[in-house]
């Protein structure tokens, strides 16, 4: 196993070069820092190379989206617990990987099957995310998201403070006024880069933004 830095493809491309076989594996959407990955250069690279890309989708409520080139195997790697609001997981991706997984993966092997009701509810949960209600909630989200930081690609939206205590203080004072914006630490984060993880979902509203802009500027007073 080989890690190639953040973001870095020119690094990524070094590394398959010494490789007859890979697999390529990312997140779409980077949990502490709300980037995106370059899905359209890590396709076009995976199909040079003749490599599986692996994309672990929890965080893309937003985007990015992929339309692989020809000849380009991917697995999708996504949840049910966040965006749709239910329990477990899922795989998707050709039948004869899926296959290999269902009959090789010990973490899937182990688990118990999702309970009906679970599934059900993330089945009506998709149906909402695939209506018409559903393109209102992403852009009610997206406009959310402008507000606090124009042109974010996720609405996991990084505070930067730096200082591990400045960060806990901080957390701890919005909590005080009813707004959770988790302080992130190391190792989670590289030293020097504490910061409060705000998520913005399409059930907040304007009222609840102006709230935490308020509260945001008033750290600094």
């Amino acid at each position: 196993m080989a890690v190639y830095r953040h973001g870095d493809l020119d690094h990524l491309a070094k590394l398959l070069a010494g490789a007859d076989r890979a697999v390529v594996v990312t997140d779409t959407v980077f949990s502490m820092d709300g980037d995106v990955a370059d899905l359209g250069a890590l396709a076009e690279l995976c199909a040079l190379r003749g490599a599986l890309l692996v994309l672990d989708e929890a965080h893309a409520v937003l985007g990015p989206q992929l339309d692989p080139p020809p000849g380009l195997e991917v697995l999708r790697v996504g949840t049910l617990s966040k965006t749709l609001g239910s329990i477990g997981g899922f795989v998707a991706g050709p039948a004869s990987l899926v296959d290999v997984i269902l009959n090789r993966s010990r973490p899937f092997i182990f688990t118990t099957a999702s309970p009906p009701a679970d599934a059900a509810a993330a089945l009506a949960a998709l149906a909402v995310v695939r209506s018409a209600e559903g393109d209102r909630l992403v852009t009610r989200l997206r406009h959310l998201v402008d507000r606090l930081r124009a042109g974010h690609p996720s609405p996991i939206v990084p505070i930067l403070l730096g200082d591990e205590q400045r960060a806990v203080d901080a957390a701890a004072r919005l909590l005080d006024q009813g707004l959770l914006a988790p302080a992130i630490r190391p190792p989670t984060v590289p030293a020097g880069t504490a910061r409060l993880r705000v998520t913005l979902s399409a059930a907040h509203d304007d009222a609840d933004v102006d709230r935490l802009l308020a509260a945001l500027v008033a750290l600094d007073a």
